[in-house]
């Protein structure tokens, strides 16, 4: 995969088209992919962030370099109460591709269980029977094509690749501590410790925007347009006619023909409906925006997946990692908090490198080996804070407010210090530096997780696919209440998968292409 072009800056003010989609992320690129193999009609890609690829994007070594850097959109959360009041940062993606241009580039689908139950809502077609082969389409993945996956996709997923030693040895440990390994975790079955599948080609990787768009660029009725944020809907007679744009000083508006597709995420889609007047009519009047549907569920049942660094000491000699074909993460786990549950709900992450959470400072010769809550029980929700698209967002995902979640965090700690005891780690552990030692009954570890628990980046739900009064969007991803509206990206979601987002996002946005294909066809 060879570093994609930049889109360029291009002047659509005024014109129209068939279709409008809002944020070339996961689902986006993926949207306006499939929607415009269709060369009867005219499809419209906005972006907000940057139309290029600088090497810290498509190298993924460099991965953390995009954090804070003007690729990143760098949100924060409001002082959470249930976790001393710290401000949680929540990188997204400045660019084409949004955030798969700035992630792990891990590959995880989830657990089938999680699809049957979104369906078991009411959400008929999105069972995994039905998502399965939409996974298997956009896969191309280097060890062939089987039951559980496919090849000649855009997402190319590699497995075979030179892990760092200290990958092996954790792999080791793990089996060692009684949890099995699995050599595919996309495939029959979700749990173990299991060697991480990555969205790279050739070392380089492979954001959407290189799978999906790069190759369709040449395409006559497909138009990308980075650096342009859509502030809001224009909706005459209870139907979506167009959108109203902001580039710098300039706003202007594009019409649409068919259907506008929200694809901004779970943080921009919901603003975009709320500018819009789409959105509960109580919070909209606060900012004297005239409701043109009262969705009391817009902004609402935010949640993420939670992340806690515990950090080791290792030898003086310890290797730093210096592949820039790989991340420094390479291996993770799927386990159960307890033997009883159905479904895992634990995702420990492993870096090579330290990762200290914000305040927290220790050698560098270190590795981080991650906590990871991925069933949260918190909801939280999402606000205006002003009628300007640029105003910051009201980001309350109301993290560890339930007791499961703590405990969840608190069995994952312990079962990565039983790991991190295992022969096969004696070599590499000089000590623990975070928790500490000192923290080992349940109190304390909780008061740890609370001072340093921070985020999977995989927020979800502020537009919650559903036949429910608090649903957005019903189960074609048609937003309630107005015509010519869709929604497809990770705020969808009633509730997160198992296991990091990038994947499911693809999925959604290749389905809602399908669906709106056969709507118009």
């Amino acid at each position: 995969m060879t570093k994609i072009a930049a889109f360029p800056i291009i002047n659509v003010s005024g014109d129209e088209f068939d279709y409008i989609v809002c944020g070339a992320g996961a689902a986006g690129c993926a949207l306006a992919a499939r929607l415009s193999a269709d060369p009867n009609v005219s499809v419209l890609l906005i972006e907000g962030g940057h139309g290029d690829t600088p090497d810290m994007v498509s190298t993924p070594l460099r991965t953390i370099e995009i954090w804070n850097s003007d690729y990143d959109w760098g949100y924060s959360t409001v002082p959470q109460k249930h976790c001393h009041n710290r401000q949680i940062y929540w990188p997204r993606g400045k660019v084409m591709g949004g955030s798969s241009s700035m992630n792990g580039m891990i590959y995880v689908r989830g657990h089938a269980m999680d699809y049957d139950m979104w369906a078991h809502l009411g959400n008929h077609g999105w069972d995994w029977a039905s998502v399965l082969p939409y996974f298997k389409q956009v896969e191309d993945f280097d060890r062939g094509a089987d039951a559980y996956h496919g090849v000649g996709g855009p997402m190319h997923v590699t497995t075979d690749y030179k892990a760092h030693p200290l990958m092996d040895a954790l792999i080791d440990a793990a089996v060692q501590a009684g949890i099995p390994f699995n050599p595919d975790y996309n495939g029959a079955s979700l749990d173990g410790i299991s060697r991480i599948q990555f969205n790279i080609s050739k070392g380089k990787r492979v954001s959407t925007a290189a799978g999906f768009l790069e190759p369709v660029r040449g395409r006559s009725n497909l138009t990308v347009a980075p650096s342009t944020r859509v502030e809001k809907l224009i909706i005459e007679k209870g139907r979506v006619t167009g959108v109203h744009c902001v580039r710098g000083a300039e706003r202007f508006d594009v019409g649409v023909r068919f259907e506008a597709v929200l694809s901004a995420g779970t943080l921009e889609s919901p603003r975009i409906l709320m500018l819009s007047g789409i959105g509960p009519k109580a919070h909209l009047a606060e900012f004297d925006i005239e409701t043109k549907v009262d969705l009391a569920g817009v902004g609402q049942n935010l949640h993420d997946h939670t992340f806690l660094p515990m950090v080791f000491e290792a030898r003086a000699d310890y290797p730093f990692p210096d592949d820039p074909s790989l991340p420094p993460m390479q291996v993770h786990m799927f386990l159960k908090s307890h033997p009883d549950i159905a479904v895992a709900d634990i995702q420990p992450l492993f870096f090579s490198v330290p990762a200290y959470a914000p305040g927290q400072s220790g050698p560098m010769n270190a590795f981080t080996l991650h906590a990871g809550g991925i069933r949260p029980t918190s909801r939280g929700e999402l606000k205006l804070t002003g009628t300007d698209v640029n105003d910051p967002l009201h980001l309350d995902p109301n993290l560890l407010a339930t007791d499961y979640d703590v405990k969840t965090l608190i069995t994952s700690m312990r079962q990565i210090r039983e790991i991190a005891a295992q022969p096969a780690l004696k070599d590499w552990v000089k000590g623990e530096v975070y928790p500490g030692p000192k923290r080992n009954n349940d109190e304390s570890l909780a008061d740890y997780a609370r001072s340093a628990v921070g985020s999977y980046h995989h927020q979800v739900g502020t537009c919650a696919m559903g036949v429910t009064a608090q649903s957005v969007v019903d189960p074609q991803l048609r937003v309630y209440g107005v015509k010519g509206l869709r929604v497809a990206d990770a705020s969808i979601m009633p509730f997160v998968p198992s296991g990091n987002t990038a994947a499911p996002s693809v999925m959604i946005g290749t389905k809602a292409g399908d669906m709106m294909a056969a709507a118009h066809n």
